[in-house]
């Protein structure tokens, strides 16, 4: 069964190239395969490399929380060190970068799981309580 898999992957990801479409891993073809919905604006992330997020855009779903503070819990479970687009993107949407870090102190990180989807952070803030 792998290798049939592994086979039907590798034609798939052949035919993706021939329309144009560059494959860096065969999974990702199967995760895009399992997809809904795909939503992209890639309006100046080719003219000028430079990815950003609208923050018109974010939707805050629980009760009394608000879109700042969720802006500044997605730039604490960022890297910028890493240089990743997306990780600048978020922390780019701070007034002040320093913040994603102010006044914590970071007990465990967990860097991006494809499987998951998701990063997360661990960390105690000035008052001793843990996040």
């Amino acid at each position: 069964m792998p290798t049939i898999l592994s086979i039907t992957m590798a034609i798939g990801s052949h035919r993706l190239f021939q329309q144009g479409a560059i494959t860096k891993r065969m999974t990702t073809i199967e995760e895009i395969a399992g997809m809904d919905v795909l939503y992209s604006d890639k309006t100046g992330t080719l003219t000028l490399n430079k990815l950003t997020v609208d923050r018109n855009l974010i939707e805050v779903f629980i009760k009394g929380v608000e879109k700042e503070h969720v802006i500044l819990l997605a730039a604490r479970a960022s890297r910028i060190e890493n240089q990743d687009a997306i990780d600048a993107a978020i922390v780019g949407m701070l007034v002040d970068q320093k913040e994603a870090r102010a006044g914590i102190r970071e007990v465990h990180f967990l860097p991006f799981n494809p499987i998951d989807k998701r990063t997360a952070l661990t960390y105690i803030d000035v008052d001793g309580k843990w996040h």
